[in-house]
């Protein structure tokens, strides 16, 4: 818990994983992370990238243009928290995209108003200035960067694609595809994971 909900950002976001890892006695993991979970996975990954088995990165922020949920908090102001997140919610309830409803269905029931302006404003200065892209490809282990099939036209795919990153584009998904298609993006996740187990076997 975190009595001061202002403080919750991104690179809180990390130390708590940390944390959470060092009190489990865990020192070596496969990494799985979606979108914010995607951004907040690459950080200590980055840091300490002997501990990371793999990481399969589900539309985490790689480059400005992902910003475009977290960037609203500037677009999109509002006058307090919770007027932003009720806004916020409408907006993606109302879009287009696959599961957009659905995910928005249960943003009240998990967010909390306060928390969400510190971690997009964090999320939006690490998209823009955190070399994010050059920390990805720098990892050692192997990855797998998963997309909907809406996003498709993301500008950096082909350079990942380049540097060895295995993609997974999910079919009749946008970015959200634990909801739109999850049997796809679970089969590919364990697809991944059994070959990278082949390869530690020898």
């Amino acid at each position: 818990m975190c009595d001061d909900l202002s403080k919750v950002s991104v690179p809180f976001l990390v130390s708590t994983a940390r944390a959470m890892l060092e009190r489990a006695g865990i020192t070596r993991f496969h990494l799985v992370g979606h979108s914010m979970g995607g951004l907040t996975a690459l950080l200590p990954a980055y840091r300490e990238p002997d501990r990371v088995l793999s990481f399969v990165d589900i539309e985490g922020n790689l480059a400005p243009e992902d910003c475009f949920l977290s960037r609203q908090i500037l677009t999109c102001p509002a006058g307090d928290d919770e007027t932003f997140l009720a806004d916020f919610t409408e907006r993606v309830r109302r879009s287009p995209s696959p599961a957009g409803a659905l995910y928005a269905a249960g943003l009240r029931h998990k967010v909390r108003g306060g928390a969400v302006r510190g971690i997009f404003e964090s999320m939006v200065g690490l998209s823009d200035h955190g070399e994010l892209m050059a920390k990805f490809l720098a990892l050692p282990c192997p990855r797998m960067f998963m997309y909907g099939e809406e996003n498709s036209s993301l500008s950096y795919l082909p350079k990942l694609r380049g540097n060895g990153v295995e993609l997974a584009e999910i079919p009749h998904s946008g970015h959200w595809p634990m909801y739109s298609h999850p049997v796809a993006m679970w089969e590919r996740i364990a697809g991944f994971h059994t070959r990278q187990d082949r390869v530690t076997r020898g």
